[in-house]
């Protein structure tokens, strides 16, 4: 399965008073760097919604924190998809620290369509196969 790396610096805004990165933030990394995983196969999420009315809700997030990251600090990002359903998949994400793993975390979110019955609602859609292509 194809993997995406990106660089993250840890800023000040990202530290909890103690100067580590306070835990949330993983949390909003983990949601930005699946959407630039989707944007480097040429489905910028964004867009997808726009275009499609196609969102990709999460349902369940854990993390795994081994050890901190500090103000100043640049993280090496990893994405992948761990594991395709039918309509669901798992995105695992694990951000490197001078070459030591920092943070683990996995994701699982919905492919959801407009509800065709109230196009105010979503519901959970098949994952068409050209879209799980582009990631392999």
């Amino acid at each position: 399965m194809r993997k995406n790396h990106r660089k993250l610096s840890v800023d000040w805004g990202h530290c909890d008073p103690a100067g580590i990165v306070f835990y949330p933030q993983y949390f909003m990394w983990f949601d930005a760097c699946t959407a630039h995983y989707f944007a480097s196969v040429g489905l910028p999420p964004h867009i997808m919604f726009k275009e499609q009315h196609l969102a990709m809700p999460l349902v369940d997030v854990h993390a795994k924190f081994s050890s901190p990251s500090r103000f100043g600090d640049v993280l090496d990002a990893e994405t992948e998809i761990a594991e395709w359903g039918r309509s669901s998949l798992k995105v695992a994400h694990r951000f490197y620290n001078a070459g030591k793993l920092a943070v683990e975390g996995m994701e699982t979110r919905v492919w959801a369509l407009p509800h065709p019955d109230d196009p105010s609602r979503i519901k959970a859609g098949a994952i068409p196969d050209d879209v799980k292509a582009r990631f392999a």
